[in-house]
């Protein structure tokens, strides 16, 4: 019997050097595991809420300031257009009745009072009406347009016709000015005072405060205010009070 001499076989793990096992060590390093992704993630949402918030505030800030700009400039072009026309008041003491100036009670949008005068300016009024040539009352304060809008309105009639049956026009001046508000300085019997009501119907006031109110930059919050004190010129000769020229 011949013996089998044959040496057995083994199988041999492949050779990997050094380096080789380095390298395979490293790239196995440089992956993520799942909770460092979640980790990354949850960063990476906070940050980006951070930056939204910054940019809205400043952008919410950036519109309520160019709102409150155009109101600002709105308001001073209205109140420089309302003290031309109230400086430019008609008075003839023959026929007194006619010119006073008159402050009545307003309840539409913001403000207490329409007020109305006599003159000869074009203040307001559209280019083509009649009453670009010659006297007329105009009468200017809260109220709404045809669709329920409320704003400033802007209502004139011949001034040598009762209220009652003179033929009226009425204009819509803005809806950014929801109202305004008079205060008259009194200088009536030695009572230098100011006052919110005008019992002289056959005069005109030396010096009147006029406040705009115009609709607010945010909602619920006040009226944004323009106020202007406007003397009148011929206020102290027609009511033979030099006391108020003073």
């Amino acid at each position: 019997m011949i013996a089998d001499c044959r040496l057995p076989i083994t199988k041999h793990k492949p050779f990997r050097s050094v380096a080789q096992s380095e390298i395979g060590n490293r790239k196995s390093s440089k992956a993520f595991t799942l909770l460092e992704i979640l980790i990354s993630m949850v960063i990476l949402s906070i940050a980006l809420t951070l930056a939204w918030q910054t940019f809205s505030a400043a952008t919410r800030a950036w519109t309520g300031s160019r709102k409150l700009m155009d109101k600002m400039h709105h308001g001073d072009f209205i109140l420089t257009q309302l003290s031309s026309a109230l400086r430019s008041m008609a008075f003839f003491e023959e026929t007194a009745e006619h010119y006073g100036f008159r402050i009545e009670n307003n309840t539409i949008g913001h403000g207490e009072h329409s007020i109305s005068w006599v003159t000869a300016s074009d203040a307001f009024i559209p280019r083509g009406e009649t009453f670009n040539h010659g006297l007329h009352r105009i009468e200017i304060g809260g109220g709404t347009d045809d669709d329920g809008e409320e704003g400033l309105v802007v209502t004139v009639w011949s001034h040598l016709i009762d209220d009652e049956d003179a033929e009226k026009k009425s204009w819509f001046i803005t809806e950014n000015i929801k109202g305004l508000s008079c205060q008259i300085y009194d200088t009536d019997k030695d009572e230098e005072k100011w006052k919110d009501d005008w019992e002289h119907s056959n005069a005109i006031p030396g010096l009147v405060e006029i406040t705009l109110y115009a609709e607010p930059i945010q909602e619920n919050d006040d009226p944004v205010e323009f106020r202007q004190l406007i003397e009148i010129p011929l206020g102290p000769p027609v009511t033979n009070d030099i006391s108020e020229a003073n």
